[in-house]
């Protein structure tokens, strides 16, 4: 029992504070209820639950209007991002109730990526079996029982394990791969799987650290099979991913910007650092959070295993490519560094804003938000 407050006025605002409270309440009951009938009317239209351009724009226009009303920007933009995650857990239920069940087999099922996609689909009703390194069923087993298949070993490993186990793919079923290069596994998809199997290549943009798909990016490469194609592409968006198709051409040639080119980066930094027996610790006492975020992201890379960036970086083909203009970018520097050549250091900066303009906006908004949250609570 909460005491009387022996102060008339106080006890007053409270109790107005706590009606506001109860109507906030109502309005999340009523808020609910709209998200419930939306994820009904976008599952009957074939719609993903998770729209990532009206939800940023809708929290701006939020905070703007929490900018106008005086309330902190930040406040806003904290509990409206926890709202819109509820929201989408609800969709998702709505659409996941909806969408057929099917069998599943993922070759590679008990660790990595493998192991993250057992475990999300099992969460959400579908009947898994994994088979891994001397775990679970020979792997052409698994390959004949499954509605989907679903190729998860390591990139150097995985055109191997699907000419092994694609011939053995039931047809009417669906054969897929999470690789993050899509060429060569798709092509030796198609070729090794019988006429009547699907085959769509697919690549989860994140590692599998986290509890669902909620807001992450898959990439779905068509290879044959509308019907695949289409259960594939609504399977991931029932589980609250954002999906782009690209052919796997175009895919790789990405994922060398992407990846490849960013991996080196942080390896070479990472190379750097260690040349010079740098003092982590001590330089984390100097550092800003732009320092803070770079060291994070170089320690988060040289956590995990090497042989996975290995790949990275030297099986796609377009790598070769990018590495050499990276290699001559950084030589550019380093000469003008060693030459004390302030103009050409000056001169290439210009350069490089002008081709980035058109992103500063988004840049500056996107960084800001990072580097507050590091600040916050780093």
């Amino acid at each position: 029992m909460v005491s009387p407050s022996p102060v008339p006025e106080l006890a007053r605002l409270r109790r107005e504070l706590a009606d506001k409270d109860a109507e906030m309440i109502s309005i999340l009951s009523q808020r609910m209820r709209l998200v419930r009938e939306i994820a009904h009317v976008k599952s009957t239209a074939g719609l993903p639950p998770f729209d990532r351009e009206r939800e940023g724009v809708h929290l701006n226009d939020l905070a703007s209007k929490a900018e106008a009303a005086d309330v902190p920007e930040d406040f806003v933009r904290d509990v409206f991002t926890r709202l819109f995650a509820a929201s989408r857990v609800a969709q998702r239920r709505i659409l996941q109730v909806d969408i057929d069940n099917f069998s599943v087999g993922i070759i590679g099922g008990t660790q990595g990526m493998g192991a993250f996609f057992a475990r999300v689909l099992r969460d959400v009703g579908f009947v898994v079996e994994t088979m891994g390194l001397d775990e679970g069923p020979p792997a052409e087993k698994v390959a004949e029982r499954g509605d989907l298949i679903v190729v998860a070993v390591p990139i150097d490993a995985t055109v191997e394990v699907v000419r092994k186990i694609a011939p053995h793919v039931r047809p009417g079923a669906c054969l897929m791969d999470v690789t993050s290069i899509k060429r060569a596994p798709l092509a030796a998809m198609l070729e090794s799987a019988p006429e009547g199997v699907d085959v769509v290549g697919t690549h989860p943009m994140f590692g599998p650290h986290g509890t669902s798909f909620d807001r992450q990016k898959v990439v779905l490469c068509r290879g044959r099979g509308d019907a695949g194609f289409a259960r594939i592409k609504r399977l991931y968006e029932s589980l609250g991913a954002e999906i782009i198709e690209a052919t796997a051409e175009e895919h790789d040639a990405q994922m060398a910007l992407i990846q490849v080119l960013v991996h080196e980066k942080t390896m070479v930094l990472g190379s750097v650092l260690e040349r010079l027996k740098a003092d982590l610790g001590r330089s984390l006492q100097f550092a800003s959070p732009i320092y803070r975020m770079e060291l994070a992201t170089i320690g988060r890379l040289f956590s995990q295993h090497a042989e996975l960036y290995a790949d990275i970086l030297t099986v796609n083909a377009d790598a070769p490519r990018l590495s050499h203009i990276f290699e001559q970018e950084a030589a550019h520097f380093a000469r003008a560094i060693a030459m004390g050549d302030r103009e050409t250091v000056v001169r290439r900066f210009q350069e490089v804003a002008e081709f980035m303009k058109d992103f500063a906006s988004w840049a500056k908004k996107q960084s800001d938000a990072i580097l507050d949250d590091l600040v916050r609570h780093g």
